[in-house]
């Protein structure tokens, strides 16, 4: 492998592009022009966005509020051992 830096550059001016350049300008006006016209659509459509977060919100906390409230009014389950007081055991117990 050479380095001469001269033999590389002749090589590479003697190769042949792989597409035109003629037509690069153009496209990359229409890749700016593009870019351009999603970042206005973007823009334009803030206020929904916003405002589509903001119905998010007030529904999650209207649920999460009306789930709170019924489980503060809902009635206390005592348990799965709540009528350990009346086994047999305990009740001999409470004889003596």
């Amino acid at each position: 492998m050479t380095n001469d830096l001269d033999h590389w550059v002749a090589d590479l001016a003697a190769a042949s592009t792989d597409h035109q350049l003629d037509r690069l300008e153009a496209a990359i006006g229409r890749d700016i022009a593009n870019r351009r016209r999603e970042a206005r659509a973007l823009k334009t459509l803030a206020p929904v966005r916003l405002g589509a977060v903001g119905v998010a919100l007030a529904m999650g906390v209207t649920a999460g509020s009306a789930a709170a409230m019924a489980a503060m009014k809902a009635p206390h389950s005592p348990g799965p051992f709540a009528v350990a007081q009346l086994a047999p055991s305990t009740l001999l117990e409470g004889a003596r």
